[in-house]
């Protein structure tokens, strides 16, 4: 087990420490609740995912291969297997944004980012089908996308009662449904024979030492160009003009506190 919320913690940066670099087969093992306080306390599900791919993050897209699938354990057992994609329908099968990614709408920066934030399959970038959020409270889950085979994850919609809204799927042949539910317990597990796992986690400790080598000389560049900001004295005349500018607003305001008085205002 490579992440467990309930010992790592509830953050989405603990979870996409535990995952990104990791180059193996990795499962998603999700339990959760119905949302609706007035509902059964045995209303409770179990499901996730599994991927041969690496988790990749920010891509603002789907990313992975066909080497995956959707199931559920409890409280009925089904597997829902990838589809193959065609030209431009099916091939979403994985998908992971932290919400840090740069260049959105740059040319509309006012423009609000419809994209979904935190980690799911199938689906759409706005609707994953297996979602789970950015805060890892909730997770959405829906019964029919184009990538993978058709089938309910999470509770049957008369059980869940308000918490499923129906809509079209992408095929028009027939609906979907979809359900919020809360996260009761969230775990990664790497799985393979030992050398897969042992080339797995090897490869990530070589990402993590990059992204670490890539920080720290990120970090001397940045107070290498301070230092020289500081010799050639643009620091201090920076700081100079705001003093000058905050000076400049305080003279004006009591000039004219000044003439007020004269004027007898």
């Amino acid at each position: 087990r490579i992440f467990d919320g309930s010992q790592d913690g509830w953050t989405f940066h603990q979870l996409e420490h535990a995952i990104i670099g990791y180059q193996g087969p990795t499962l998603l093992l999700v339990r959760a609740s119905s949302k609706n306080n007035n509902s059964d306390d045995n209303a409770v599900v179990t499901f996730g995912a599994y991927t041969a791919s690496k988790w990749e993050k920010n891509k603002r897209d789907f990313f992975g291969t066909s080497d995956c699938f959707l199931f559920q354990l409890a409280p009925t057992l089904r597997v829902m297997k990838s589809l193959p994609k065609m030209g431009t329908r099916g091939g979403h099968y994985m998908y992971f944004n932290n919400g840090m990614s740069t260049n959105i709408h740059s040319g509309n920066p006012s423009k609000k980012d419809d994209l979904a934030k935190g980690l799911g399959f199938g689906g759409t970038v706005s609707h994953p089908r297996l979602f789970v959020d950015i805060h890892l409270e909730e997770c959405r889950v829906s019964s029919q996308d184009t990538s993978f085979e058709e089938g309910h994850l999470g509770l049957p919609p008369s059980t869940n009662n308000g918490d499923c809204d129906p809509f079209s799927s992408s095929s028009g042949v027939a609906s979907s449904t979809t359900s919020t539910l809360h996260i009761d317990s969230l775990e990664v597990y790497a799985v393979g024979d030992e050398d897969t796992l042992r080339k797995g986690f090897e490869a990530q400790y070589q990402h993590r030492d990059i992204a670490d080598a890539a920080l720290r000389n990120a970090r001397t560049v940045d107070k290498a160009a301070f230092l020289g900001d500081l010799r050639n004295g643009v620091v201090e005349s920076k700081a100079f003009a705001h003093r000058g500018q905050v000076d400049g607003r305080a003279h004006g305001s009591l000039k004219g506190e000044e003439d007020r008085k004269a004027n007898g205002l």
